[in-house]
C-alpha cells in the first residue's frame, strides 16, 4: 500500500512524522508539505512533493496546489491519503475525491475542546474519516483512535544541574511574532545565577534592536539536538515546540499567544498549555509572569517516552 502523508510545516509536520511509523506501518509514504528547514530536516532522504508556503486561510493558493497532489497520486500510484493539516489537506482532498482514493483527517492536538477551519470543512465532507487526539472529544462526525502525546510522562531529577544551556522558541514557521515571549525570558533569564548561553530562535518576531543573536528558523535536526544540551526550554504553547521539548525530555515552560495581543488568530495554545500543564507535561505562565524561579522549576522534571507504541489501523 501507498500511503500520501499530507501537513504544512509546523505543529502539523511534527505530528505526522510521529503519528506515521503508528498510522502507515509497513506501507511506501510519500509526504506533501512545504519546503523549510524543518521540512528538509525530518524528511531528509524521503520521496517529498512541496507546495509554496503560504499564509493561513490562502484558500485560492490551496486550490492552485491541487495540481501538485494529483501529480504525487499519480506519479506513486498512492492508495490512501492521511493528514494532520492544516489546510494544505485540502489541496490533497480535491484530487483525492476526484480519484475515489479514501482519506483520512487526523486534527491537530492543538484542538483541545474545539475543530480548526480545516477540520470544519472535513466535517461537511461525508466519506472523509475524521478522527481528534482526545478522547473527551468524540462525537457524531469525530472518532478517538491515537495522540501524539501518547506514552509520555514525567519523571523528577535527582540533584538537577544549575541552568547554564537555554532555549527560547517561538516556532519557526508562524506568521506573528510574539516580541513579549523574547522579553519576558530575557528578564526570566537574566536573573539566573551566571552566564547562560541561550539560543533564541524568534520565527516572524523583531529582534533587531535587542543585544542577542538570534535565528528565525533552525533545521529540525539542529534544534532538537539544541534541545536535547539545553536544561530549560522556554517556548510559546505550539504543539510542535511541545512534541519537540518533550522528546528532547524535558518538561517546557509554555507561555500562550494572545489573541488580544495580536499573536495568534485564536486561542488554541491557551487551550493546549492548559491541557498540558494539568497533566503535568509543561510549566504553563504568562510571558510577562516569567521568573528565575519558574525556570528552576521546570529544570527539576524530564519526560520520558515510551518507545514501543503499537500501530493503529485507521
Amino acid at each position: 500500500m501507498t500511503t500520501l502523508l499530507v501537513a504544512i510545516s509546523g505543529g502539523h509536520l511534527t505530528q505526522l512524522t510521529m503519528l506515521a511509523p503508528r498510522v502507515a506501518d509497513g506501507d511506501d509514504v510519500v509526504w506533501l508539505t512545504d519546503d523549510t528547514a524543518q521540512s528538509r530536516s525530518l524528511l531528509e532522504g524521503q520521496t517529498v512533493y512541496h507546495v509554496p508556503t503560504r499564509p493561513p486561510r490562502d484558500y485560492s493558493g490551496v486550490m492552485r496546489d491541487t495540481g501538485i497532489a494529483l501529480q504525487a497520486m499519480r506519479d506513486h500510484r498512492v492508495d490512501r491519503v492521511i493528514s494532520t493539516g492544516a489546510q494544505i489537506a485540502l489541496s490533497a482532498l480535491v484530487p483525492a475525491s476526484a480519484r475515489r482514493v479514501p482519506f483520512t483527517y487526523i486534527e491537530s492536538a492543538t484542538r483541545v475542546t474545539g475543530i480548526s477551519a480545516t477540520g470544519k470543512v472535513m466535517e461537511r465532507v461525508p466519506w472523509v474519516d475524521r478522527y481528534v487526539q482526545y478522547p473527551h472529544a468524540v462525537n457524531a462526525r469525530w472518532r478517538y483512535a491515537l495522540s501524539v502525546f501518547d506514552g509520555f510522562h514525567v519523571e523528577p531529577v535527582d540533584d538537577p544541574a544549575p541552568i547554564r544551556r537555554a532555549v527560547v522558541t517561538v516556532g519557526g514557521n508562524g506568521d506573528f511574532g510574539y516580541r513579549r515571549l523574547v522579553d519576558g525570558a530575557r528578564a526570566a533569564l537574566s536573573d539566573l545565577d551566571g552566564d547562560v548561553e541561550v539560543l533564541w530562535q524568534v520565527g516572524a518576531t523583531d529582534v533587531s534592536d535587542l543585544p542577542i543573536t538570534a535565528v528565525s528558523s533552525l533545521p529540525s535536526s539542529e534544534l532538537g539536538a539544541a534541545l536535547r544540551r539545553s536544561d530549560v526550554i522556554i517556548g510559546h504553547a505550539g504543539t510542535g515546540t511541545a512534541l519537540a521539548a518533550l522528546s528532547a525530555g524535558k518538561v517546557p515552560v509554555l507561555a500562550p499567544r494572545s489573541v488580544e495581543h495580536g499573536e495568534h488568530v485564536d486561542a488554541h495554545q491557551q487551550e493546549l498549555a492548559r491541557f498540558l500543564g494539568d497533566r503535568g507535561l509543561a510549566i504553563v505562565c504568562e510571558p510577562t509572569s516569567l521568573r528565575a524561579s519558574t525556570l528552576d522549576t521546570a529544570r527539576r522534571w524530564r519526560a520520558v517516552s515510551s518507545q514501543d507504541l503499537a500501530p493503529v489501523p485507521l
